[in-house]
């Protein structure tokens, strides 16, 4: 058992270098594991979500998630290390084949994106041509691109792509203006190549890092 358990439970902000050892067997403790993590999760495995290079890359798509966000007006957010966790569990449940949504998770409104074979950030980033597309069709949309509203049908289905409307749910998300924290996961065990995983909440931002301070952190660690 990690001994960090009671720490993170009431504080994300704990000390990384001893955090990021612990950041999916936490997910594990403090929420009720999933009945397929053993099978999917293999921490600190050359292909899992949890591995050094895997970690790495996922630095680089913060940074990217956080650029797509400025270019649109849209703050940049911190990293929660809960949020991490999480999406290294979903990442690494995409070793199945495809790409999946869990849907295990009751994490404070955190909203996912996931990807595969593909740069994430750039790949829903194209969505805005299907947003764009989606006003057109309905006007009324316009005011919703960075502040979702959920109980308006018309939002939900150009959000999922239903009813004639094209799918734009990525794009909405990942420059959602509400939002205050996020977390990324990348794994290279998937039919497709590699998956990206990316959640986001506009809630429980108390102990959560600026994404220079967790890049640093995450460097300290590797180079342990």
């Amino acid at each position: 058992m990690c001994r960090l358990s009671r720490q993170f439970r009431f504080h994300e902000g704990v000390k990384l270098e001893l955090l990021l050892n612990c950041l999916e067997r936490e997910a594990y403790l403090v929420r009720v594991a999933p009945s397929w993590f053993n099978k999917y999760v293999k921490l600190g495995a050359a292909k899992d979500a949890t591995s050094a290079a895997n970690l790495k890359a996922s630095i680089q798509d913060l940074e990217n998630a956080n650029s797509a966000r400025a270019k649109v007006g849209s703050r940049r957010l911190k990293v929660s290390p809960i949020l991490t966790a999480i999406s290294m569990i979903d990442a690494d449940y995409q070793k199945q084949g495809g790409v999946h949504h869990p849907q295990y998770y009751k994490y404070e409104d955190s909203l996912e994106n996931i990807s595969a074979g593909s740069e994430p950030i750039t790949i829903w980033m194209t969505e805005k041509n299907n947003w764009k597309e989606d006003v057109r069709k309905n006007s009324s949309l316009k005011s919703l691109e960075f502040h979702p509203n959920w109980d308006n049908q018309a939002y939900t289905d150009a959000v999922m792509g239903a009813h004639g409307y094209k799918v734009a749910g990525h794009y909405t998300n990942l420059v959602n203006r509400n939002h205050r924290i996020m977390g990324m996961a990348h794994m290279t065990d998937n039919n497709y190549g590699y998956a990206d995983v990316y959640n986001a909440s506009s809630k429980n931002n108390k102990g959560s890092l600026t994404l220079g301070q967790y890049k640093s952190l995450v460097n300290k660690w590797l180079n342990r």
